[in-house]
């Protein structure tokens, strides 16, 4: 008999948990608003080139937070502090209401918390569904129009 018993008791993960090995690209920033930041939330790039801030219905959606471990603080990612965005990847987020595989992710309209109605995020897809208010396995892919050329 194989050897099975190993995942029984483990949590499938939490917000801004990286999901498994694939390439991933993960950039830094600095956190712009005073409220901080938490793992698993959709950004927008910040006033200034190196810093991101929460999504709260208006501009384009750059990536997710990823969780750092680290001594947890409130809010996990303070003002001015790094934290590290998925730009392209798979992530764990929690979701506000059933997903599916392969359902495009969304932020909806009353709690920007992510599912599958609400503002569509360009090039971001679930790759494993969940339940409401579980963990689904985001997964996000750079824009064809914006990938790196050659030299």
């Amino acid at each position: 008999m194989a050897f099975q018993w190993y995942t029984r008791d483990l949590d499938k993960g939490f917000p801004g948990m990286v999901s498994d090995t694939t390439n991933k690209i993960i950039d830094s920033y600095a956190v712009e608003e005073e409220a901080g930041l938490e793992p698993g939330v959709a950004v927008i790039q910040g006033t200034a080139e190196n810093q991101v801030k929460k999504y709260a219905g208006t501009g384009t959606v750059i990536g997710v937070t990823m969780h750092q471990h680290k001594e947890p603080t409130e809010p996990y990612y303070p003002q001015y502090h790094t934290v590290p965005v998925v730009t392209m990847g798979d992530i764990y987020v929690q979701v506000g209401e059933d997903v599916a595989a392969g359902d495009s992710a969304c932020l909806m309209a009353s709690t920007y918390a992510w599912g599958k109605t609400g503002t569509a995020v360009s090039n971001a897809y679930y790759y494993k569904g969940a339940e409401k208010d579980g963990f689904a396995v985001l997964r996000l892919r750079t824009p064809a129009a914006t990938a790196p050329a050659g030299e």
